[in-house]
């Protein structure tokens, strides 16, 4: 006899309140006047309907050798390493579900989590699960409309980890770059716009990728700035970009006639921001973390062990900024 759809709505009902809220089951069993014991037998009802489906956790996959051996040389708050598979599509899976993991770490209530743009953060937040707390505003790190949207852009992370989360999403309503100074300067000073950068200002957590200086970036597949730019940029020293913004490989801001144009955050506004969790891997990539890391912009990374092994062999020629924003 076929099983009614109210006992499947309540197993899912149970599933989701264990696994994607993180209840215990005492407290399901409270919440829904039933006994431990009927919460018990419909957990392990959804597991032989297919409704949950068990996999190893993010943690097996971790190089804790590497992470620490990545803090102690780069003087980073702390490391969270998956060790590379064996295609880049690989990698970012299980890298996006580890550093989801550790992105929850930074949350308690009161959070204000500001996010960027790009393909490997969007896979972060596509792991995130359910916080304990519903008082965490998510706000975008940098303007995206004007555009088809796609699951990489800004607003579309805002929406989808304040959607996980359970918190608020704040979009700011602007393109990335606008065309002259004097819109800017107005866009920035509507009511709107001036909102979501109030809540940027109080932002206790910065999570972003990391741009190269490659055609290949999300920054240029965006359409945010064209070739020339590039070009001009890479001429100039650039070793890598967050949110737009560039500089150069000891970690200095690089300035240009677009950065009054840009609507993001700036670099000197990131790096006073208390937890800046950069989401980043691949050998390209290699030259733009370091600087970033040099500059003070990152205090916490997410990559993968063939990333991390190379930038600690770089600290073997070159100096890092300390988390005081010296360089040691």
């Amino acid at each position: 006899m076929p099983r009614p759809a109210r006992d499947f709505d309540r197993i899912l009902e149970i599933a989701r309140l264990h696994y994607e809220d993180r209840l215990p089951q005492a407290e399901i069993a409270h919440r829904l006047s039933i006994s431990v014991a009927t919460v018990s037998r419909h957990l392990q009802q959804a597991h032989v309907l297919g409704f949950v489906e068990m996999r190893v956790v993010s943690s097996a996959y971790r190089s804790f050798a590497i992470e620490a051996e990545l803090v102690r040389r780069l003087g980073l708050s702390s490391a969270c390493v998956v060790q590379s598979a064996n295609s880049t599509a690989a990698t970012e899976r299980v890298l996006a579900e580890a550093a989801a993991r550790k992105l929850d770490e930074f949350i308690s209530p009161g959070a204000v989590i500001g996010v960027s743009n790009g393909r490997t953060l969007a896979a972060v937040v596509s792991e995130a699960r359910r916080s304990r707390t519903n008082d965490i505003d998510i706000v975008t790190l940098i303007g995206g409309i004007g555009r088809a949207e796609s699951f990489s852009q800004t607003g579309e992370i805002c929406r989808t980890l304040a959607d996980k989360l359970g918190g608020h999403a704040w979009i700011l309503p602007v393109p990335a770059v606008v065309e002259s100074a004097n819109i800017a300067d107005a866009l920035r000073s509507s009511f709107a716009a001036a909102e979501v950068f109030s809540v940027v200002s109080r932002l206790s957590v910065a999570a972003f990728g990391v741009g190269a200086m490659t055609p290949g970036s999300s920054t240029f597949q965006h359409g945010l700035f064209d070739a020339d730019h590039l070009d001009t940029m890479v001429a100039r020293g650039a070793a890598g970009s967050i949110c737009a913004r560039f500089y150069d490989h000891d970690g200095a801001m690089l300035h240009s006639d677009l950065d009054s144009r840009t609507m993001s955050i700036n670099l000197a506004e990131l790096a006073a921001v208390p937890t800046k969790f950069g989401v980043a891997f691949g050998q390209d990539k290699v030259s733009a973390i370091f600087a970033a890391i040099r500059g003070g912009f990152i205090n916490h990374l997410a990559t993968d062990s063939e990333t991390a092994e190379t930038l600690i062999a770089l600290t073997s020629s070159r100096k890092v900024r300390s988390q005081s924003g010296h360089r040691a």
